[in-house]
């Protein structure tokens, strides 16, 4: 199999047997054959990984024409290179993950899978896409699947949740389709992203703009304050897999947006524009740790949380302005890392919350505790993964967070600093959660309940060793990033 059709393979196989098995499997079969396919998902990506970190970092690439009319061109252009290699293999790993969480799901299973896998290809197309409109059209694809599945395998307020989700993410998307029509018009006439990150421009409106259009609509998707409204809703009340693949990948759709298009084909204006981009990421950071620390209910502690890590982002995208080419690579490095790393962390914390939620059929705080005497597992790893998202060395989230603040201090060091006391409210979050729901004494009525059996141990497994891993040998990510980034850094 050489490179291309493995890209390919990768983009469309989850998509098209999401469609197959709901359409030709039996009921009793679906969970089985979805995981199934999850593991081979996840052995394609790695295979991949490995084929470009370690054989070469040879940019893989699939080009042809889509849509031709007169001189307007839009390639079915796919490539892997050092910037989106690491979210392939992070969501090969989150794929496993969602099906393994999914275990529970009941009702309108058929349905619940085909959208779960056609939002898996959606992100796989938009991480590898090079082509603007193709990127649109993925970016699109993975809308209508998480409203669905929010909508109806949700609880709480779901239909709420999802429609307010539906509506923030198409006020992205239209901005977004502004802002690339202008890069069409304003270039030679092109949207392949390659050739717009070295070509001149004559604007047709202010550059500035153009970039403000499109920054915002991947903000919305980070997302940044204040346009974070929509985050906590849909993660609270969004079924346990849907809240991994959001927390863990679809997040990281802004933030790779950012450098893919922002960064990469309009640097002078994002250098312009790092003093805002600087206060807003530190804004995000501190405002989304208070509004952490008011939260009693697991689900929302870790969906606030994620509003302020992924301020951390944008704080380490601000180090873009630096005149020295090593804080560049220091900062966007950290930024890019802390996607890959935050995917691993959330992902685990949404996955055991759910974990506790069906056992206890409660996530309030006040109503757990004691769970160390009974359910060592489960302890354990919400332990660790709580302390690697308050930044515990060891962890990936250290490395992701010692990068930024290295980057954006040089550059930005009152923005920066500021943004370090998240660090702080984060420790006072997570271990007032941790205290109180591992410490104590255990509800009688939970006596008789049992911890996580095998089956349900292996993501646990899984995302504890890549980010223990990670924290420890960070190499393995931050030498692709490096080579991915010297595209942007010239």
């Amino acid at each position: 199999m050489n490179n291309s059709t493995l890209l390919l393979i990768i983009v469309f196989l989850p998509g098209v047997a999401g469609i197959l098995g709901a359409v030709f499997l039996n009921t009793k079969l679906l969970h089985r054959f979805f995981l199934l396919l999850s593991y081979v998902i996840l052995f394609l990506c790695s295979l991949l990984y490995y084929k470009f970190s370690f054989l070469g970092y040879e940019p893989i690439s699939v080009i042809n024409d889509w849509i031709s009319i007169g001189n307007t061109k839009v390639d079915f252009y796919f490539k892997l290179d050092g910037l989106n290699a690491p979210l392939v293999l992070l969501g090969g790993i989150l794929t496993v993950v969602a099906v393994h969480a999914s275990n529970n799901i009941k009702d309108r299973q058929k349905e619940y899978y085909l959208w779960m896998f056609l939002l898996i290809t959606g992100v796989f197309g938009v991480f590898l896409s090079f082509d603007l409109i193709l990127f649109f059209f993925f970016f699109e694809l993975e809308i209508i699947p998480l409203f669905f599945l929010i909508s109806i395998w949700g609880s709480g307020r779901k239909e709420y949740s999802a429609m307010k989700f539906l509506l923030f993410t198409l006020s992205g998307s239209a901005m977004m389709i502004i802002g690339f029509l202008c890069l069409y018009f304003s270039s030679s006439g092109t949207f392949n992203i390659d050739e717009l990150s070295v070509m001149e421009f004559d604007w047709i409106i202010p550059s500035t703009w153009v970039f403000l259009l499109i920054f915002i609509g991947f903000s919305i998707k980070l997302p940044m304050w204040p346009l974070h409204g929509w985050l906590p809703d849909a993660h609270t009340d969004a079924p346990t897999a849907a809240s991994v693949l959001l927390a863990g990948l679809l997040l990281k759709m802004g933030g790779y947006g950012i450098l893919r298009i922002c960064y990469s084909i309009m640097p002078s204006e994002a250098i312009e524009l790092s003093t805002i981009i600087s206060i807003l990421g530190a804004i995000s950071v501190i405002y989304g740790a208070l509004l952490t620390l008011k939260q009693t209910d697991l689900k929302r502690i870790v969906a606030f949380s994620s509003v302020s890590h992924m301020g951390y982002i944008l704080v380490g995208l601000s180090a873009f302005a630096s005149d020295d080419k090593m804080i560049q690579k220091l900062g966007l490095s950290g930024a890019s890392f802390q996607m890959v790393s935050h995917g691993l962390i959330t992902g685990l914390l949404f996955y055991l919350v759910g974990i506790i939620y069906e056992k206890f059929k409660t996530r309030e705080v006040a109503n757990l505790g004691g769970l160390a005497t009974k359910f060592k597992f489960t302890s354990i790893g919400l332990a660790i993964s709580g302390m690697a998202s308050l930044g515990l060395p060891g962890t990936s989230g250290f490395v992701s967070e010692l990068m930024i603040f290295m980057g954006g201090f040089s550059q930005f060091s009152i923005t920066t600093s500021i943004s370090v006391f998240g660090v702080v409210l984060a420790a006072g979050y997570i271990l007032w959660m941790l205290q109180r729901v591992i410490y104590g004494e255990l509800n009688p009525k939970f006596s008789k309940l049992n911890d996580i059996n095998l089956i349900e141990k292996i993501p646990v497994f899984i995302l504890l060793i890549s980010i223990i891993f990670l924290g420890i040998y960070p190499k393995f990510v931050t030498d692709v990033l490096n080579i991915g980034l010297t595209t942007i850094i010239k």
